[in-house]
């Protein structure tokens, strides 16, 4: 939502509160963006990585990375995290002294900056993952050093603990490490605590680590690329604490870093902040419900407490101070109303600890309905409290950048979070085999391990689901709404997989999923993914699509410049016409001719159910040549000559990005080099057999796109009231076919289509979202017929009999045998 330019800030939270409920976080870009700027006016030659634990929200990260700060990551959500808000894999490090093996196994597949190594053993496990993967990891050693931090609120080096390797050992880990052919030593780390006000003890760290870096890298085989110095810079949170002074450290930090990096030119000093940067962008919102006194005191009883922000109430503290704390009333308070009295702000929870405010002096006397603002409560907010104690959930996230406020997460939700707790039967009959999960909640990820639809970069398109589900809704009402996907970065990146890279202006390396390219396989699984949000959508992506996949595999090379040149820069949607009025989709029944004329070659006939023609640059024609009646593909951009080819947008109950349009040719001209393989020494019969084989490898995409469609449904269905875990079976049964449409899939990269199998799962996966759309209306009929998404969701379902002409699914066959005529 905008916000009037005029409105205080005491507005702005109450109209707020009012949009959204309380309790809720809100977070300033400006002051995010301001403290990456302040930071880098004073220590200009460090390079400054975000510590995504202080306050992982996507549009915090995003914000920070847009200002060039690389991202140090503790988890896989957090890396995920990072990745979907567009950090590149070389401007993320991963700590933390206990990684699984999911995250090591990530982390090594994206090639990411720096594994921070905290033991031998850490280093040799990923040597071993390295190796699995075929890849070298660069890897930085984590040190627990020999002196100490006087200033720090929370030491976490220079003593007996969990973290890093003790200096006294790193000469024999320096030498284990060199026996290791699939790591490579890019860094040193030392972090020696937390919540540092005094600008003297920051730059004597920094000082000693840089000495230690200086023994150390004599005996390293290759420079360092870079040094973490940690950071651990404080805010002041409480009465009497003054702010950490940045310019002052500056002065005293920048001359000792630039005389190590003259030293050691080719090594960068990085500094990691959480708390610094994203604290005081953030703010902590609640509302009183009630007041009462008890034996003399006064206490003010809040919506939101400890569970949401445990950092105000002191959790870690030895001693309970207030963060600052300001009383918003819901009218204002005359000077009668005024109060002397002391306060103490509560949450809600059925403890005594859940203060969060103690002794508080407020404006005035505070009544049920204020609210109550916390500051500095950026960093370590509700990802840091027991947001899961008496059920309460995690608390509405909201991020203010100008007069734009936008939610950046969700109130969790009672009926999604009931789901999770559906019940799961452990299959214990082999004591030996690992325990299979059976039941209403199916985890997919370890049913599916080993294929394509387990791959952990397709978590990363969660963040595209909102815009799916919106870009399906809005194309109900104009099929040009698929401008919203080519708008996002990411969502563009995925239109052009397919592309040649020689003409992909849009690559995937830039997006979230860090990676280069896009296995057949994984294209599957991530069209089933994308289809859980929204099957429409995925249909109005204006990239080549079919038509590509035909040029690529029987076009010359010049054809294939012109059909995808124009996707250096920009988008460019395709058709492929088959399917003709009376001859269905078989195209040796197909009466659209191309004639030879002492003008040229002019193209006349009619296709229907042709996809995005409308909207299409270019696209691929089936017709007969008129003298030979032999089969040609004709390249044909249908604006070229407008007045000869009438375009006709079709009524459809569903599937509406599909687009679907009737083609008319009326001497439509078509240059000679337009005609598919021509000049290229190919015959017409391996032309379009090799044509075929992409026709078998889109039917999978076909299945994948039916079982996505199907899983969306029921996963809208269990975030319903009173429906949680009623569709177990069918999800059972959609994991299945996503094994059983594996096989294909494994089969086909092999070279050994099973083409019989193909078909089954094709047809299985379309019964199988039928089956649901039954189910859904058999066990909810009212919801499905009151929430307009699940009915348009149900209408594309059933509008899957339209794709043979959106996708000629059918075409295959019509192939088989017309090619089987054709002389070689």
């Amino acid at each position: 939502m905008n916000m009037p330019h005029r409105l205080t800030d005491t507005d702005l939270l109450h109209q707020t509160a009012a949009r959204i409920g309380t309790p809720y976080f809100i977070y300033d870009a400006a002051i995010l963006r301001d403290r990456i700027a302040q930071l880098r006016a004073a220590l200009p030659a460090v390079d400054f990585f975000y510590s995504l634990k202080a306050n992982p929200n996507l549009s915090v990260t995003r914000v920070l990375r847009e200002q060039g700060v690389g991202c140090e990551v503790s988890s896989l959500l957090e890396l995920e995290t990072a990745l979907a808000a567009g950090a590149a894999p070389g401007r993320i490090i991963l700590v933390g002294p206990g990684k699984s093996e999911a995250e090591l196994a990530r982390a090594t597949r994206l090639g990411i900056k720096a594994i921070i190594a905290e033991s031998g053993d850490e280093i040799a496990d990923i040597d071993a993952m390295a190796a699995r993967q075929g890849v070298v990891q660069d890897v930085a050693l984590r040190i627990n050093p020999d002196f100490q931090s006087g200033g720090a609120r929370l030491t976490m080096s220079g003593r007996a603990t969990q973290f890093g390797i003790d200096q006294s050992n790193l000469g024999a880990v320096l030498a284990d490490l060199a026996t290791l052919q699939h790591v490579r030593l890019r860094g040193l780390h030392v972090y020696m605590g937390s919540r540092i006000l005094s600008h003297e003890v920051v730059a004597e760290n920094i000082r000693q680590i840089l000495a230690l870096a200086r023994t150390v890298a004599p005996l390293l085989p290759a420079p360092l690329e870079f040094v973490d110095v940690g950071g651990g810079f404080g805010i002041p949170y409480h009465e009497g604490e003054a702010e950490l002074d940045l310019i002052r450290l500056g002065q005293i930090a920048t001359p000792e870093i630039a005389r190590f990096t003259a030293e050691h030119p080719g090594t960068r000093v990085v500094i990691e902040l959480g708390r610094y940067i994203a604290g005081p962008a953030g703010r902590f919102v609640t509302r009183i419900r009630r007041t009462k006194h008890s034996k003399g005191e006064c206490f003010a009883v809040c919506d939101g407490g400890a569970n949401v922000h445990s950092a105000a109430a002191g959790q870690g503290s030895f001693l309970r101070k207030s963060f600052p704390i300001r009383l918003l009333p819901a009218r204002p308070g005359s000077a009668a109303e005024a109060s002397d009295d002391l306060w103490h702000i509560t949450g809600p929870l059925c403890t005594p600890q859940d203060i969060i405010g103690k002794s508080v002096l407020l404006c005035q006397r505070p009544e049920a309905g204020d609210l109550i603002c916390v500051a500095q409560s950026g960093a370590y907010g509700p990802t840091a409290s027991p947001t899961g104690f008496l059920g309460f959930g995690a608390p509405a996230e909201v991020m203010q950048d100008g007069t734009e406020l936008t939610v950046v997460r969700h109130r969790d939700d009672v009926a999604e979070r009931l789901r999770k707790q559906a019940p799961v039967t452990l299959a214990l009959a082999d004591p030996v085999a690992a325990p299979a999960l059976h039941g209403t909640d199916t985890d997919e990820a370890a049913d599916l391990h080993g294929t394509p639809f387990a791959d952990p970069c397709l978590e990363a398109l969660a963040p595209l689901g909102p815009l799916f589900r919106d870009t399906g809704n809005r194309l109900d009402r104009s099929p040009d709404a698929w401008v919203g996907l080519w708008q996002d970065p990411f969502a563009r990146a995925l239109i052009t997989i397919g592309v040649p890279e020689a003409c992909n202006g849009f690559p995937l390396s830039d997006t979230p999923l860090g990676r280069d390219s896009c296995p057949y396989g994984l294209h599957v699984a991530m069209v089933e993914r994308l289809a859980r949000f929204d099957a429409s959508s995925i249909l109005s992506m204006p990239g080549p699509s079919l038509s590509g996949g035909a040029v690529l595999a029987a076009g010359s090379a010049a054809q294939i410049e012109r059909f995808f040149s124009a996707y250096r820069s920009g988008p460019q949607a395709t058709f492929f016409a088959v399917t003709e009025p009376e001859a269905g989709s078989d195209a040796s029944n197909g009466r659209t001719r191309l004639r030879r004329t002492a003008a040229g070659l002019v193209l006349n006939g009619q296709k229907m159910l042709v996809g995005g023609a409308k909207r299409a640059d270019i696209g691929l024609v089936f017709c007969q040549m008129e003298d030979t009646g032999r089969p040609v593909l004709v390249m044909l951009d249908p604006h070229a000559a407008p007045e000869t080819v009438q375009i006709d947008r079709l009524p459809t109950t569903g599937l509406r990005g599909a687009d679907l349009c009737r083609l008319t040719f009326t001497d439509t001209p078509v240059a000679e080099d337009m005609i598919l393989s021509s000049g290229d020494g190919r015959s017409l019969r391996d032309g379009l057999m090799s044509i075929g084989g992409v026709f078998e490898r889109n039917r999978p995409m076909v299945a994948a796109l039916a079982l996505g469609s199907g899983r969306g449904i029921l996963d809208l269905l269990d975030a319903k009231p009173g429906l949680a875990g009623r569709f177990g079976a069918l999800r059972l049964g959609h994991t299945a076919l996503l094994r059983q449409l594996a096989r294909v899939i494994a089969a086909q990269e092999a070279g050994q289509p099973k083409l019989a199998e193909i078909s089954r799962v094709k047809m299985q996966a379309v019964a199988f979202a039928e089956k649901v759309v039954e189910a859904a209306f058999e066990a909810a009929p009212a919801i499905m017929l009151a929430d307009p998404e699940l009915c348009r969701r149900a209408r594309d379902v059933k509008a899957f009999e339209y794709m043979e002409g959106t996708t000629n699914i059918q075409t295959l066959n019509a192939y088989r045998s017309y090619t089987a005529g054709v002389g070689k």
